[in-house]
């Protein structure tokens, strides 16, 4: 019978004529938004963004969530999805282990998650093509705690971070080992769960003052002054450094709310990192 001989044919000619789709040139290559992206050490949810060609590198926006949460959660954000969908990248959220990170001075240490945080880059490299020079580094509370530990310690890796309601524990790092990062952070002045001066957990452990973080993460960068200062809705108040090392931006953004991001906050992150220091700013 001729029939398997046609069909090994058929086969080799499709793969020789590139007919095939790869699993870097798939949207959802074994995993997506629904299920998980596997590998040693972890996994993480992936959204691409839905006017993607399949083939056209991908900025990609690293979003860690917050305590007792998984990657699924950020799937469902749906003000952060449309922001990144808006801004053509592909979202990534990394799972914690039991809900939780393991952040310089927290309570959890259960894994390196700087390690894990460059293979979970390397892993989404093997199954999109990514463009490695805009690379984003986000997350909520004890996440964007895990956004503040990244930066200080391998941000030389990523073109910015955007963290929201969350920052070093104590003690406080001395210096970053990485270069000048380009961050802009946001914080509500009545947040209960990390305030701005940071809390005691159960008698232990403390989580960072903000100002405090911010300002070693200045002092890092070699900020030159003078400070830019925007106003926005809700009491937002705007600080930024336009003039660090290396071309690096620093604004440190506050509001009258609580442990949340501000309406429309994504998008204007998005904007403040994609843009120039004299053209975008955070207000």
């Amino acid at each position: 019978m001729q029939w398997p001989r046609i069909i090994r044919a058929a086969f080799l000619t499709l793969i020789l004529t590139g007919s095939l789709m790869t699993d870097a040139q798939s949207a959802e290559p074994n995993c997506g938004p629904d299920n998980e992206c596997v590998l040693i050490g972890g996994s993480y949810y992936a959204r691409a963004p839905i006017a993607w060609d399949r083939t056209s590198p991908l900025p990609v926006l690293f979003y860690y969530h917050g305590y007792r949460q998984t990657g699924r959660t950020v799937m469902g954000m749906k003000a952060l999805t449309k922001a990144a969908n808006d801004a053509g990248a592909l979202v990534i959220a990394p799972n914690g282990i039991d809900g939780g990170w393991s952040v310089r001075g927290a309570p959890s240490k259960n894994r390196d998650e700087i390690t894990f945080a460059a293979a979970v880059v390397e892993d989404v490299a093997k199954r999109w093509p990514i463009d490695r020079s805009r690379l984003w580094v986000s997350g909520f509370s004890l996440g964007a705690s895990m956004a503040w530990d990244i930066a200080c310690l391998a941000g030389d890796r990523y073109a910015g971070f955007f963290p929201v309601a969350g920052a070093f524990w104590r003690p406080h790092p001395v210096t970053c080992p990485a270069g000048p990062v380009t961050m802009i952070h946001v914080h509500g002045r009545g947040d209960k769960i990390m305030p701005l001066e940071g809390r005691t957990i159960r008698e232990r452990w403390r989580q960072g003052d903000v100002l405090q973080s911010f300002d070693i993460l200045r002092q890092h960068n070699r900020c030159a002054l003078p400070e830019v200062e925007r106003t926005g809705p809700k009491g937002l108040l705007c600080k930024e450094w336009n003039h660090c090392d290396g071309g690096s931006r620093l604004a440190l953004c506050l509001y009258d709310g609580g442990h949340a991001a501000p309406k429309d906050w994504y998008p204007r992150a998005f904007d403040w990192l994609g843009g120039t220091a004299n053209t975008k700013s955070a207000g």
